[in-house]
């Protein structure tokens, strides 16, 4: 299974906003370096498949990139569908699928959209196994997909 970046974005420290970047390079234990997150848990990185945005605008939604709260936007590949373990190269980095995304809350209130997020089942957390520079326009190939 292969896919392609359509797009990385990473969360403002003192703003909270996401805001989308065409190359990071990212650090085990850290993630995505300036990113918000990546002094939380071993900085992990979300990732989400462009399906879920094509089924929101089918509702009428459109999202932004990284409205979503995704740091990789991800074409041509279910990433909900890798089983923990999964690990994938992008770029020079190696990430492990450490399972899907789990939200605070079922309810999202994104540019004008009331409503569950629990239809969103192309998300998921991963950790960077090796680091390395990645840019929007990459391939991603499953390297090992867990038996688990």
């Amino acid at each position: 299974m292969e896919g392609e970046v359509l797009a990385i974005n990473i969360t403002e420290k003192n703003s909270g906003e996401k805001r989308s970047i065409e190359e990071v390079c990212l650090q085990p234990g850290h993630g995505i370096p300036d990113d918000a997150a990546s002094s939380q848990n071993g900085g992990p990185i979300s990732m989400l498949s462009q399906s879920t945005y094509e089924q929101m605008r089918e509702m009428g939604v459109n999202f932004y990139y990284g409205d979503l709260g995704e740091n990789i936007r991800v074409g041509g590949m279910a990433v909900g569908r890798l089983p923990v373990g999964t690990q994938v190269k992008i770029g020079e980095a190696v990430l492990e699928v450490l399972g899907k995304y789990e939200f605070s809350s079922q309810y999202v209130t994104v540019r004008g959209y009331a409503g569950d997020i629990t239809l969103l089942p192309d998300k998921v957390q991963a950790k960077v196994v090796i680091g390395g520079k990645i840019k929007t326009g990459d391939g991603i190939k499953v390297l090992q997909e867990s038996l688990s």
